[in-house]
């Protein structure tokens, strides 16, 4: 009750708050003063890096390289939470940004703002447990999901990934992974640690589930596990350009019936060049992924043949810990290459229009005609919803059009360099295919994990007004100078 009054009490007087300072313009100090000053408050499992050596090279190798540079004085390798208080204590004292980093995989520009910081390495931080009763797992702040994947499978369990949301292979049945998160131990601006729940801190626990990255470093997490007994079955099927439309169109036709909100089937779309099965025109490749015997997979599968497709394979008989690799986004994939630019430009939609798409598919068949960009990809998702709109829209701080909209698009640039020319192609096809096939009359959301940079707080966090009123009174509560603003920025 009292959350909802102080809500009430903001949007009828109004807040006013001046973003503060994330950035420090003073002199940092070297990392000689860093390692003598700090390395003392370490455990003896912790270390400090210099950038510029090998190893620290090795460790800001990102996915998103040279376009997302973050600048460190420093990087620490946290052993314990007690070492992510302390570093963020000493950060404060010395007037120093700081960086939480696990995979190294986001590419907001926003990320840039980090100058002269320290890097806190999250890595050894990796570890999952699941608990003797088998329906949750605590997780460490530095595990990746690969790691956790594999640890619960190892089990019969599984889960997935969480801060930003969380779209998942399960959110179909199980709701988006923040959804299923129990608790965390966030270490917060200040060095202080908070456990948060449902129970403890119920506000800051609403804002982690969506927007966490603004609030503090995860040291640890609880999170709901599901039995994975069942094998997998994929269907990848290749159109050719000239059966577009009624691609598209079957495809919506399918979501009307409501097949696609029983929570059973995902498809995942990637338009890229192939020059094997058409040389002068980008491919059109569908893959349906489902879980069991499912009559409603079938009839989507059913659905899409009678489209003719230039290839047709099934792969059946899939665990759980092998579908990554097997839908091609394992950790060797194309879509996990590092020191590669990668430029998002997404979209978040109710349906598809043909015509549109029509557009959209020239924007990227243009783009990718320059060997540049020619290994970019147009991705189309759609993950199941029956779990996701299960859940109340104001019980998060996921944004609501992230559960009412069931389409996910997004045309994915890579390319490698610094070129001024490069980086202004990109950012003039992204655009474009964002204005093409982003509907007419409808407020913009992004994903917030798939976001570039410079959206809008509405566009990212919803376009609610209470809900933006909300983020902002919480994080002048919960970080009033803005020391976690270098991602995806409430302020």
């Amino acid at each position: 009750m009292l959350f909802a009054r102080t809500l009430q009490a903001l949007l009828y007087h109004g807040m006013a708050w001046s973003q503060a300072n994330v950035q420090s313009h003073h002199t940092p100090p070297s990392y000689t003063t860093v390692a003598e000053e700090l390395g003392p408050y370490l455990s003896s499992k912790a270390n400090i890096v210099l950038p510029s050596s090998k190893q620290g090279q090795e460790l800001q190798v990102r996915a998103s390289t040279p376009r997302v540079q973050p600048g460190y004085v420093a990087i620490v390798q946290v052993a314990s939470e007690k070492d992510v208080q302390e570093t963020i204590k000493y950060a404060n004292r010395r007037s120093m940004p700081f960086l939480a980093v696990s995979g190294g995989h986001g590419w907001s520009s926003s990320l840039n703002n980090v100058r002269n910081g320290i890097q806190i390495n999250m890595r050894k931080l990796n570890t999952t447990r699941l608990r003797d009763e088998g329906n949750s797992a605590i997780v460490g702040g530095g595990t990746m999901q690969y790691e956790i994947t594999a640890a619960l499978f190892n089990s019969g369990k599984r889960a997935g990934p969480l801060l930003g949301g969380g779209h998942s292979l399960l959110q179909g049945r199980h709701g988006f992974a923040s959804d299923n998160l129990i608790s965390a131990r966030v270490v917060l601006a200040d060095g202080s640690i908070k456990t948060v729940s449902n129970e403890q801190h119920p506000d800051l626990f609403w804002a982690m589930r969506g927007a966490g990255h603004n609030f503090g470093v995860v040291t640890s997490l609880e999170v709901k596990v599901y039995d994975a007994s069942e094998k997998w079955t994929l269907v990848a099927l290749s159109f050719t350009q000239d059966r577009l439309e009624a691609f598209f169109d079957t495809w919506n036709r399918l979501g009307e019936s409501g097949r696609d909100d029983t929570g059973i089937v995902a498809l995942v779309c990637v338009v890229a060049r192939n020059e094997e099965l058409d040389e002068h025109h980008p491919l059109i490749n569908l893959q349906l992924i489902y879980e069991g015997e499912q009559a409603d997979a079938a009839a989507y599968a059913a659905a899409f043949r009678r489209l003719s497709p230039v290839s047709d394979s099934t792969t059946t008989d899939i665990p759980w810990g092998n579908v990554f690799v097997a839908s091609g986004v394992g950790r060797s994939s194309p879509v996990c290459r590092k020191d590669h630019n990668i430029q998002g430009h997404p979209s978040s939609l109710d349906a598809w229009d043909p015509t549109a798409m029509r557009r959209g598919y020239e924007v990227y068949a243009n783009v990718t005609a320059d060997k540049t960009f020619a290994s970019s990809i147009w991705i189309l998702e759609s993950y199941g919803w029956k779990g996701v709109r299960a859940i109340a829209p104001g019980g998060s701080a996921v944004a609501p059009e992230e559960r009412d909209r069931r389409l996910l698009t997004s045309l994915m640039l890579w390319w490698k360099g610094d070129r001024a020319r490069d980086r202004d192609a990109a950012v003039l096809a992204g655009r474009t295919m964002q204005e093409v096939v982003g509907g007419k009359g409808v407020l913009k959301h992004t994903y917030v994990n798939y976001a570039k940079g410079g959206e809008e707080l509405g566009e990212l966090y919803g376009h609610d007004v209470w809900r933006r009123v909300m983020l902002r009174f919480l994080k002048r509560r919960w970080d009033r100078e803005n020391r976690f603003g270098f991602y995806n920025p409430i302020v």
